[in-house]
């Protein structure tokens, strides 16, 4: 048709519009990662008749007199260029700088987005609110019902921030057999001419290419395909980003990654398959795609798919009322223990959209898990809480009642929580089977070539924990801690903890000027709870111990749990605690108080005198001399003789 055409409508004296648009900054900061959140979220919303949803990503190119109309952009973009060249901020000026010299160029770069077994746009053909409509006409208005996932229509300024030209062409097909296509470009305002009273006459940020009739833009009545490779047959809708600014193999590496990410849950119950560039992601794909691209995908995402893909994981249903008695629905719940555990739990919506990480749900373990939203009312209920970019649930966003929100949002995050703890009580009490640990900690002392390696002692779930290693390599820290608060996932962003000490627990180490032999038990001392105290001519050795843990329950008064489980009996013993420093130098930490507990004394680093037996573990709480976290290690020793 001659009459499609470029057209910015008047502002009628009304606001004038720089390129400061919000909704686009939203996502510059990562354009690509971003597009692929908000286009799978879209399709997904939008899937038809409970089939797989297909999204394709395809980069292309065009020639230049190929854009559409190309003439009269060309015109906007040099009218843009000479309302904002006098302006002193020069952005909009390079802006458009760029622009103009990128449509004159010989190709331009396209970005095609198509997705299949999805109801297409729908409501083409209406005057009032449809899927077409909210999507091509409207501004900040939501798209989708109250179980889907925007609510802040936020999300379609996804792919203008991925456009060189700010520009994008959409084009349906739905199941109601109607055709449409439209272009949408978010520019700035400029002069269209001279009023009648001689004012200017300022246009709209905002223009489409589409049919002028007058007094309105109306979309044409049939596909668009500038992807000359293409052709569509099924139901969909086709999202057709001009000036795509990233070109390169890593955008390929970036909507993959960002799609695992957000949507593994998604692809792994087969709801979701991607394309990228021919390169197919799907559940029958997903082994070898989290192999070739590890690289670039995020420790959860490698976690979350090994929870997925382990035969013998185990799905838990948390029943969730709120109040109590009332059931919105429940969260099922799978989790692994893990040396190297992320310890989140990915919170994900119904459709296999993850909304967060969850962190600080139990800091005595090491794990990575999965909760699935499941259940209406409460989906909708939390999707009421999300942010715009819907990676939280913000119970102030809840403007009903925040505090009602606030308290269904702990309570949720409790059911997690406590299950978790049950867990974590098992660890304690007993031996227990830690995913990938025994990469670095054997089951048994093994020795390999006779004195090349020997392991004597190993712990891995807590946040402060005890190594002591002899052996060659350095191996990972698998404990660290950052936060104040108790619950709070325990990830350092500084120096790592839990390093390891090379030799066994005699070799460097010196006690009240008594050197140990390094070899098998340690040779008899005259040391105690009092440096003078020989137990009625008794010696007191060190001995094994296992399941060490050191936890703080109170950062700020300074108290610790300490967990531990001998392998001698003894009537009597004792521990002592002590800070690894640099250069494994061991500092002695005096202990302030004991908790709860008059049998038990304390002198410096020391404390005593406890009944060992053989297995059975031991639990005391203690207030430390220390002020900051710090890798701590825990000796125990006995009396003899």
């Amino acid at each position: 048709m001659s009459n499609i055409k470029w057209c910015f409508p008047s502002s009628n004296g009304g606001e004038k519009q720089g390129l400061n648009n919000s909704g686009i900054e939203t996502f510059k900061d990562t354009p690509v990662k971003s597009l692929a959140r908000e286009i799978c979220q879209n399709s997904l919303d939008a899937a038809h008749d409970k089939k797989t949803v297909v999204v394709e990503f395809n980069t292309f190119s065009i020639a230049s007199d190929e854009f559409p109309d190309k003439k009269g952009f060309n015109d906007v973009l040099n009218k843009c260029l000479e309302y904002w060249e006098s302006n002193p901020n020069q952005k909009s000026k390079n802006f458009f700088t760029r622009a103009i010299e990128r449509l004159n160029a010989p190709k331009i770069n396209f970005l095609r987005i198509s997705d299949f077994n999805t109801t297409g746009l729908r409501g083409s053909n209406s005057k009032t609110s449809s899927d077409w409509d909210n999507l091509i006409n409207s501004s900040g208005a939501p798209e989708k019902g109250d179980s889907k996932g925007g609510s802040f229509g936020i999300g379609k300024n996804a792919p203008f921030a991925c456009s060189d030209f700010r520009t994008v062409f959409y084009s349906t097909y739905d199941i109601d057999g109607l055709k449409a296509n439209k272009g949408v470009s978010k520019l700035t305002s400029f002069k269209l001419g001279v009023n009648k009273d001689q004012s200017d006459n300022i246009s709209q940020g905002t223009g489409y290419y589409g049919i002028d009739n007058g007094y309105n833009i109306l979309h044409s009545p049939e596909m668009l395909n500038l992807d000359k490779s293409f052709t569509r047959k099924e139901y969909g809708t086709d999202i057709f980003i001009s000036g795509f600014s990233n070109m390169s193999e890593d955008f390929k590496s970036s909507i993959i990654a960002e799609v695992l990410d957000g949507f593994l849950m998604a692809i792994w119950d087969n709801k979701l398959e991607i394309v990228v560039n021919s390169y197919r992601v799907n559940k029958s794909t997903l082994a070898d795609v989290v192999a070739t691209y590890k690289k670039s995908l995020s420790e959860t995402t490698i976690q979350n798919y090994e929870i997925l893909s382990n035969e013998k994981t185990e799905w838990i249903n948390l029943p969730f009322e709120y109040p109590q008695g009332i059931s919105l629905g429940n969260i099922k719940l799978a989790f692994a223990i893990r040396y190297d555990g992320s310890n989140k739990i990915s919170m994900i919506r119904s459709s296999g959209m993850k909304i967060m990480d969850k962190t600080g749900l139990c800091p005595s373990l090491r794990f990575a898990g999965i909760g699935i939203i499941c259940g209406d009312e409460l989906n909708t209920f939390l999707r009421n809480l999300e942010n715009p970019a819907h990676t939280k649930w913000l119970p102030e966003r809840y403007e009903k009642n925040p505090t009602m929100a606030k308290g269904l949002l702990k309570q949720l995050f409790e059911l997690i929580t406590n299950k978790l703890t049950e867990e974590a009580s098992k660890a304690f009490s007993g031996e227990i089977d830690i995913e990938g640990a025994g990469e670095y900690l054997p089951d048994e002392d093994n020795d390999i070539d006779e004195g090349k390696q020997k392991v004597h002692e190993k712990e891995t779930l807590n946040k402060i924990i005890d190594i002591d290693f002899q052996i060659h390599k350095k191996v990972e820290s698998v404990a660290n801690l950052e936060t104040d608060e108790l619950g709070d996932d325990l990830e350092s962003t500084e120096a790592t903890e839990g390093s390891v000490v090379d030799g066994d627990d005699g070799q460097g180490f010196e006690h009240d000027g008594h050197k140990p032999s390094g070899q098998g038990d340690r040779d008899t001392e005259d040391v105690g709870l009092d440096d003078s105290d020989e137990m009625n001519g008794q010696k007191s050795i060190y001995v094994k111990s296992k399941q060490v843990r050191i936890i703080c329950i109170n950062k700020k008064e300074r108290l610790y749990r300490l967990l531990f489980t001998p392998t001698v009996t003894t009537f009597k013993g004792f521990i002592e605690i002590f800070k690894i420093a640099e250069q494994n130098e061991k500092m002695a930490i005096n202990v302030l108080g004991i908790k709860n507990d008059t049998e038990l004394i304390c002198r410096r680093n020391r404390v005593g005198y406890f009944r060992f037996e053989e297995d059975n573990q031991i639990s005391v709480d203690l207030k430390l001399d220390v002020e900051e976290y710090s890798t701590m290690g825990v000796k125990l020793y006995a009396y003899k003789g």
